[in-house]
């Protein structure tokens, strides 16, 4: 599924990521051309401009880039998740990795036409991330940030509070922060009202209206304009071993008492096997562009 909870500072949670690098590249999902093309004509984009990615992974998003002939710095603080991007991408040039939290690495001024972040610019300490990648950005540049996130239908909707209800068994603590997401037109219909400031609608989209230390800073109305929302939803059918190789590698996992997760785990999959054996997660792979304001 899993639920929408409000994040911890990255700190606390990213070494998790990079010490499952293997497990998180094997499991988690890519992102369709059909957005990345969408990016790319909102940005003019084409095989030789510049780019700068932000929590870069395993290079997933890199190698997509990469291939449509980019020149891209990625930025990544995970050196397990950097060494499985360089295999990623062999020995295609015009790739430079820099390791490091965006926030501290040091780019040289550069300019790029376009900053991509893919399921990460969430962990981006909001003070700093925001007015960064704007000035990272040539005059009119391109904002593209990407995530799959949880939607609600009427076919996901009970599976949902049934893993809501095993989370606050085991973990009340984590449960507490949960709250059901919306729909998918609710999601995109609430980035629409958001759009005069791109940080708003970012947050909206990660959090669903979720109450929480905010991804959104004031700022970001002046610092990106034409902001535009496009989502995929999908859903995914997955038994009790396929969804937890997927939640484990949650920063919602780890946050869960280390004592506890056997028995977590343990109520999980009884309550997929109630299920018949297997349970759907509705699901949406959201783009949110914007372009540096020139003022």
């Amino acid at each position: 599924m899993p639920l929408v909870v409000a994040d911890e500072p990255a700190k606390r949670h990213g070494s998790h990521f990079d010490l499952a690098a293997d497990e998180y590249d094997a499991v988690r999902p890519g992102y369709p051309a059909t957005l990345l093309d969408r990016a790319f004509e909102r940005g003019t984009l084409v095989a030789g401009s510049r780019a700068l990615e932000v929590g870069c992974g395993t290079g997933k998003l890199t190698e997509s880039l990469v291939a449509r002939g980019l020149r891209v710095d990625a930025v990544d603080p995970g050196p397990n998740m950097i060494a499985m991007a360089r295999r990623r991408v062999a020995d295609a040039a015009g790739v430079t990795f820099h390791l490091g939290r965006f926030e501290d690495v040091d780019l040289g001024g550069q300019s790029f036409d376009g900053v991509f972040s893919a399921t990460a610019f969430h962990w981006v300490d909001p003070s700093v991330g925001w007015a960064k990648a704007a000035a990272c950005l040539a005059p009119g540049g391109l904002l593209a940030l990407l995530s799959h996130v949880i939607r609600r239908d009427e076919e996901s909707a009970p599976g949902h509070d049934e893993f809501v209800a095993v989370l606050r068994e085991h973990a009340p603590d984590v449960a507490a922060l949960s709250h059901r997401p919306p729909g998918f037109d609710a999601l995109l219909a609430g980035a629409e009202e958001r759009r005069g400031n791109a940080s708003e609608v970012w947050d909206w989209l990660m959090q669903g209206g979720l109450t929480r230390p905010s991804l959104a800073v004031p700022e970001g109305a002046r610092l990106f304009k034409d902001v535009e929302v496009a989502g995929e939803p999908y859903a995914v059918d997955e038994d009790a071993e396929g969804f937890l190789r997927q939640l484990r590698t949650t920063s919602l996992y780890h946050r869960i008492d280390p004592a506890r997760r056997q028995a977590f785990d343990e109520g999980l999959r009884r309550m997929i096997e109630r299920h018949g054996g297997a349970i759907r997660s509705a699901l949406a792979v959201v783009l949110m562009t914007a372009r540096r304001s020139d003022g």
